[in-house]
């Protein structure tokens, strides 16, 4: 059965912002309709930088809050692979707010520190099979046949589906992210995005867990 290695997440590359993200000011009708939230004004940095782009902000939110409300894996499963996709992509701000959640979705400081390259992991043989299946997404864009074999028995067909799709989002988050230098908010905000979780956006409302 494939051993996770330790996490070696990249460097950050980017010290300011390439693509700031909208002050309050700056937005248009349309804009504030798409980041209309429970935050009012003080809208997180992810949000308020996609909606530059409205019609892909418009086209991504719905995927974003189905893998995220409607998960097929329950919650420290989703965030163990979550936390374990952005430690590999070098994302803190992926890092950083789900790690927040990752206490009460029942991962304990032991399991953050082995997903994060800090320390020896405990794992049964299932959250093994995750964090190798992550691990091979990223580094080889497959999951290995072993890998897959060992899985099968235990998912779904469903699970097995969703599994490359929530990792390769999260990869896909990272590059982004990354990219654009998209900072961390204030304690303020970050602490107000981590109580609320996921945007509204019209008449949908992720649950408290969810980014």
């Amino acid at each position: 059965m494939p051993e996770p290695q330790p996490s070696t997440p990249a460097a950050e590359v980017q010290a300011a912002p390439r693509v700031a993200p909208l002050e309050s000011e700056q937005r248009t009708a349309e804009q504030r309709e798409l980041l209309m939230g429970p935050w009012g004004e003080d809208v997180p940095n992810l949000f308020s930088t996609v909606a530059r782009h409205p019609a892909l902000y418009r086209a991504w939110i719905p995927f974003c809050i189905q893998l995220l409300m409607h998960s097929v894996f329950p919650p420290r499963e989703r965030e163990l692979l979550i936390i374990r996709t952005a430690s590999l992509c070098g994302s803190v701000y992926e890092l950083t707010h789900h790690l927040r959640l990752a206490a009460e979705m029942g991962l304990s400081d032991r399991d953050l520190d082995a997903l994060t390259g800090k320390g020896p992991g405990d794992w049964n043989d299932r959250d093994r099979l995750l964090i190798a299946a992550a691990d091979e997404l990223h580094a080889d864009h497959v999951i290995s046949e072993a890998t897959w074999q060992g899985l099968s028995p235990l998912l779904t067909t469903e699970q097995l589906v969703e599994l490359t799709m929530l990792v390769g989002h999260y990869i896909l988050l990272a590059g982004m992210l990354r990219s654009l230098g998209v900072a961390l908010e204030s304690e303020q905000v970050a602490n107000t995005f981590s109580a609320i979780g996921a945007p509204i956006v019209g008449e949908q409302t992720a649950p408290k867990d969810a980014q």
